[in-house]
């Protein structure tokens, strides 16, 4: 799919950017309704801190996870314009989603929400980064 023609690839771009954003929150409440993973985890940690940090750490998997299709489409667009591609991805999503931050800034100063902040910002270029490094290794 590699495309010379940049307006075509910088709208497919847009595109997966938008659709990853949807099916990510589609999958995150799912996730959130049904995993048995947060109650296991609340029953057999002891502090809340530990038991936060494994919260983190599992959300920020399961989104890479899950944005590593998005990052597969992206790296085979043209590869010398990833960082444009990547910022077509994010940050119209990103935008959307944190629009209140405009309006008001004091709901961003709890940790948990900068976290979703760092955590919608940095997920498609870190699942972009695995798939940079794994097409490398296997010259796909």
């Amino acid at each position: 799919m590699k495309s010379d023609n940049f307006p075509i690839a910088a709208s497919v771009a847009l595109a997966v950017g938008i659709l990853q954003t949807f099916l990510l929150r589609y999958v995150d409440a799912y996730i959130a309704a049904y995993s048995p993973v947060p109650i296991w985890l609340a029953s057999h940690v002891f502090t809340s801190f530990f038991l936060l940090s494994l919260l983190l750490i599992y959300d920020w998997l399961i989104s890479i996870f899950f944005c590593l299709p998005a990052a597969y489409i992206l790296c085979k667009l043209r590869p010398r314009r990833l960082f444009v591609y990547l910022v077509l991805a994010v940050v119209p999503s990103f935008l959307w989603q944190h629009r209140l931050v405009f309006i008001e800034p004091v709901r961003y100063s709890n940790f948990l929400a900068f976290n979703s902040v760092l955590r919608d910002l940095f997920m498609l270029p870190a699942a972009t980064a695995i798939v940079r490094f794994a097409q490398r290794r296997r010259n796909v």
